[in-house]
C-alpha cells in the first residue's frame, strides 16, 4: 500500500494542478514537483498507510458516502484517470472549510465506534486495536492540518500512489 499525502496550496498551485486532471502523467509531474518544494512540504501532512483505515472507517461508502466525511481523504473531486495506478483529490477552500468543522467535532471516541462498524471486506489485514491506535494517531494531525488550512482560506490536495 503506498503512502498518504495532504498538501496545503494557494490557489495558483491548485490551479496548475487542476490544469492537470485527466492527464495522469501532468498530474504526477505537478505533485512530484510540489512535495520537491520545501516550503510546501512543510506545510504538508503525510498519513503514512493510515489514510485507508481512515477512510473506510469514516467514509465506507466512497465516493457516495455522507459529505464531509467522504472529503476528509476522497476530496470532493479526483483529478486522476487511472484508478489502479493512483488517488488524486482536490478541496477548494470552502470544501476545505467543511472538512476541517467536521474534523473538529469527530472525537476519537466515534472514529472508533465507525472503524469497529467497518465493512469486513473494507478492512486490512491489520485490521483491529493496533491498526485503530495508528489510524487515530495520524488523523490527529489531519484534524490540525485541515484546520490550518482553513484558516489560510487554502486547497487541499490528496495524494497517494504518485
Amino acid at each position: 500500500m503506498e503512502l498518504g499525502l495532504h498538501m496545503r496550496l494557494t490557489a495558483e498551485q491548485a490551479a496548475a494542478v487542476l490544469a492537470c486532471t485527466g492527464d495522469d502523467e501532468a498530474l504526477g509531474a505537478a505533485l512530484s514537483a510540489l512535495e520537491e518544494n520545501e516550503e510546501v512540504y512543510s506545510r504538508a501532512c503525510e498519513t503514512d498507510k493510515a489514510w485507508d483505515p481512515i477512510h473506510c472507517a469514516i467514509a465506507p461508502e466512497g465516493d457516495e458516502a455522507a459529505w464531509p466525511a467522504r472529503g476528509v481523504i476522497g476530496g470532493a473531486r479526483k483529478l486522476q484517470e487511472d484508478d489502479d495506478e493512483s488517488w488524486v483529490t482536490h478541496l477548494d477552500p470552502a470544501e476545505v472549510a467543511e472538512v476541517a468543522e467536521y474534523l473538529a467535532v469527530l472525537s476519537d471516541e466515534e472514529f472508533s465506534r465507525a472503524y469497529a462498524v467497518m465493512p469486513e471486506e473494507l478492512r486490512n489485514p491489520e485490521y483491529g486495536p493496533d491498526e485503530e491506535g495508528y489510524a487515530l494517531g495520524w488523523l490527529a494531525g489531519v484534524r490540525t492540518f485541515f484546520a490550518d488550512a482553513a484558516s489560510a482560506k487554502e486547497h487541499v490536495v490528496f495524494s497517494v500512489g504518485f
